[in-house]
C-alpha cells in the first residue's frame, strides 16, 4: 500500500493514494498509536481548512490574509515529514511538496 502526505481540502492529510470514498477522512491504522504525530497532523489539517471560506458549496481561498497560519502549517508539515521519514520508513509514503502560498 502506498500512502500520501498532502494537504487537500476535505481530506485527511495522510491517506492511501487510491483511497475509496471515506478512506480519505481518517488516519491510517499504522499511526493510530502515535498520539504526537496525530496531534500534529490534526492541528495542521485544522489550520489548513481555516484558510478556506465555504459559501454555497464553493471553496474560496482566504489564506493570503493569514500569513501566520501559513507559516505554522509549513512548520508542522516539515515536522510531520521528518517524523514519517524517521519512524515510518518501512511504509511506502509519498510526500508531496509543500506549496501553500
Amino acid at each position: 500500500m502506498t500512502y500520501e502526505l498532502c494537504l487537500e481540502y476535505g481530506t485527511y492529510p495522510l491517506t492511501l493514494v487510491d483511497a475509496y470514498l471515506g478512506q480519505d477522512q481518517e488516519a491510517p491504522d499504522f499511526i493510530s498509536e502515535d498520539a504526537e504525530l496525530i496531534e500534529k497532523i490534526d492541528t495542521m489539517n485544522e489550520l489548513f481548512h481555516e484558510l478556506f471560506l465555504t459559501i454555497e458549496c464553493q471553496f474560496h481561498y482566504i489564506g493570503s490574509e493569514f500569513p501566520e497560519k501559513r507559516a505554522q502549517i509549513k512548520d508542522l508539515y516539515q515536522e510531520v515529514t521528518d517524523i514519517l521519514k524517521k519512524k515510518y520508513s518501512d511504509y511506502d509514503i509519498k510526500i508531496e511538496h509543500f506549496i501553500l502560498h
